[in-house]
């Protein structure tokens, strides 16, 4: 980034260190620790989407502070190939996950970000809200014939990934963050807004995000499996 803000790097750490919690908690099923009942539970339902959704949006608020979101998208894609790559050695492969939507978001915003900031600020953030809602509807209700347009939120019946964020709905919530970028971006450099702080660890964290996605789970995998090798 161009430009530093403290507490979005603090609440991306923030969300960062939930997603590693998040993923110890499936290495625990996996290793027998924990029945697999709990990710049913309604919590853990909310916590998963508070991590999707807010990295999501956080990466829309940052295309207002970077150098090039095509280059941030040709990054995060090479980063997506490599844990797809992984994901199918280890017999759990990704269709569209996390990684390869932001990488498309970030490309499509470079090229297009320019005409969807022309919605009016007092429609755009009740537009993208609204279109996100109507279409995580439509994309979790609904089965097409064509199994190849899972990248676009609809999927045929039997489709299986260990990690989907389709580009509907979640276009809507990137672009939301390009609203709210936008107006960050337009406050003073004194603004509470610009200049408010958050804890460094948190921040350290936060700037530090991709690496960290890359290493957390072959670091608790292998953590998981040295502990279940010492109780043996």
């Amino acid at each position: 980034m161009s430009e530093r803000i403290r507490w979005l790097d603090g609440w991306r750490g923030l969300v960062c260190w939930l997603m590693i919690g998040y993923h110890l908690m499936f290495d625990c099923i996996l290793f027998g620790w924990l029945p697999y009942s709990v990710t049913q539970w309604w919590p853990v339902f909310l916590l998963q989407r508070f991590i999707a959704l807010s990295f999501i949006f956080l990466s829309g608020v940052s295309s207002h502070f970077t150098h090039s979101d095509l280059r941030r998208g040709l990054i995060t894609a090479a980063a997506g190939a490599v844990v797809v790559t992984a994901s199918y050695v280890v017999a759990q492969p990704i269709r569209f996950g996390i990684l390869q939507f932001l990488s498309v978001a970030m490309v499509l915003y470079h090229f297009a970000g320019r005409y969807v900031e022309k919605a009016p600020d007092a429609l755009a953030p009740w537009l993208w809200a609204g279109l996100y809602l109507v279409t995580r509807v439509i994309s979790y209700t609904t089965f097409v014939e064509p199994k190849w347009l899972f990248w676009l939120g609809l999927r045929a019946h039997g489709f299986q990934s260990a990690d989907w964020v389709p580009l509907l709905p979640n276009l809507f919530m990137f672009f939301l963050g390009g609203w709210f970028g936008k107006k960050l971006m337009a406050l003073p450099a004194s603004s509470r807004l610009r200049t408010a702080g958050a804890p460094g660890a948190l921040v350290w964290t936060g700037q530090r995000t991709l690496m960290i996605y890359l290493v957390h789970q072959p670091v608790l995998y292998g953590a998981c499996w040295l502990v279940s090798a010492a109780l043996r």
